[in-house]
């Protein structure tokens, strides 16, 4: 089974596509992506990550990934990458409980904590932020 519900490599998804499989779970999709290309100044890449995997939405920036975010069917997951420095700074976040359970659950490997993420509701959303904020500090704005 795959992560993602667009697994055919020859066909991208359009954005019409996503926003129709997504439905109700849309809102919180077109939240978190705002908020990543506001807070980042990042645009996001449509990535085909295999069959495992599918096409997903990915923020990266100079080689390092941010976030990967998975389209299914009424609703989405989303992938966020953490090296040990990172972790220290999660753990001391108040996360709601289902975000607390998956940053707890998932093992620690050679490579980072890879936290997979099926977002529920508008209480995930806000935790995602948050370990965004951790994991990479906003873009600097120019100002006048």
């Amino acid at each position: 089974m795959s992560i993602g519900i667009f697994t055919d490599k020859e066909h991208a998804p359009t954005q019409d596509e996503i926003r129709a499989a997504l439905e109700p779970a849309f809102p919180l999709w077109d939240r978190l992506v705002r908020f990543i290309e506001g807070t980042y100044d990042l645009a996001g890449e449509l990535s085909f990550g295999g069959r495992k995997y599918g096409w997903n939405l990915w923020y990266r920036k100079s080689g390092k990934s941010l976030a990967s975010l998975y389209p299914q069917q009424a609703g989405f997951t989303v992938q966020i990458v953490l090296g040990r420095e990172q972790v220290e700074k999660v753990a001391g976040l108040e996360l709601g409980e289902h975000i607390r359970t998956v940053f707890e659950t998932t093992p620690q490997l050679h490579d980072g904590r890879w936290l997979f993420i099926a977002v529920r509701g508008e209480r995930d959303v806000q935790d995602i932020e948050q370990v965004l904020l951790s994991k990479r500090r906003p873009a600097h704005r120019k100002t006048g």
